[in-house]
């Protein structure tokens, strides 16, 4: 059965699979066709990119790139142009030409990856519904029944939450978050590692219940993503909410996007050459 992923456009009389770029705050994720790569930003990291996408993929990709990183914007932007053969495109510059897909008039500004993630949870489950990005920030975002997205909240993600008590607090060092083994913590780790998580697995449940008041909705679907998010599924689940993990909802949503664009938007969106 055909999906989103299959996906071919035809431009000038080139065929194009589209392919989805994220750049965020502590990695780059790929994804087009059944392929999902994801590269933290080390010294080889542009070199990733690059050798995948000349030496291991078959045919030509308008890629539609996204970031949250303007860093390595320049960076990944100079690495794809050198490649003959694909369009770099700006996401951002396509989402604000198609309101179908996602309206943004109940909104002042919001983070491109909450838009897309919006739009990605879209191609799973049927509006109204709020999404959950646990990464170095948390984000719960609303939409509405008529696909207008309508703002969220954003805090601390659990690996931020540790880094900032351990630079914040002489006697606590530095560590990586790992899943709580007590409820009840009777040492400072896992005091700290049961502190993190309900402080987040709380203040989403906290946000998921005045969204779903908002949005009149009783048992919204809460669409879940992002790299810490297995660690409050389970915490969402037994609190009894309608929870679905889907991995891949920034980069679904450009996907979407892309798929969605007409030719002339395409063409506009595509970054130029970068010296």
């Amino acid at each position: 059965m055909a999906t989103l992923y299959d996906t071919s456009i035809e431009i000038n009389g080139v065929t194009y699979g589209i392919a989805a770029i994220d750049v965020g705050n502590s990695r780059v994720k790929i994804h087009h066709d059944d392929v999902f790569l994801s590269f933290p930003y080390d010294k080889e990291w542009k070199k990733n990119v690059q050798h995948h996408f000349r030496d291991h993929v078959q045919k030509r990709y308008i890629i539609g790139l996204s970031s949250v990183n303007h860093k390595q914007t320049t960076a990944i932007v100079k690495v794809l142009q050198r490649i003959p053969g694909h369009l770099v495109v700006n996401t951002h510059t396509l989402l604000m030409r198609n309101d179908s897909l996602l309206s943004l008039t109940q909104i002042e500004n919001a983070g491109i990856d909450r838009m897309l993630g919006a739009i990605g949870a879209m191609t799973k489950v049927s509006a109204p519904l709020i999404t959950v990005d646990c990464g170095t920030a948390v984000t719960v975002n609303a939409v509405s029944d008529d696909r207008h997205f309508l703002g969220g909240v954003i805090f601390a993600g659990l690996s931020t939450q540790l880094y900032g008590l351990s630079k914040q607090t002489a006697a606590i060092q530095e560590m990586k978050f790992a899943p709580p083994t007590e409820r009840i913590g009777i040492n400072t780790t896992q005091c700290l590692m049961a502190g993190v998580l309900y402080s987040v697995a709380g203040g989403i449940e906290q946000a998921i219940t005045a969204f779903a008041q908002h949005l009149s909705v009783k048992a919204p679907t809460v669409v879940l993503t992002g790299g810490e998010a297995t660690c409050v599924y389970e915490y969402l689940t037994k609190s009894g909410f309608k929870v679905q993990h889907e991995p891949h909802l920034v980069t679904d949503g450009i996907l979407s996007l892309v798929a969605h664009a007409s030719h002339v938007d395409i063409h506009d969106s595509v970054i130029k050459k970068i010296t």
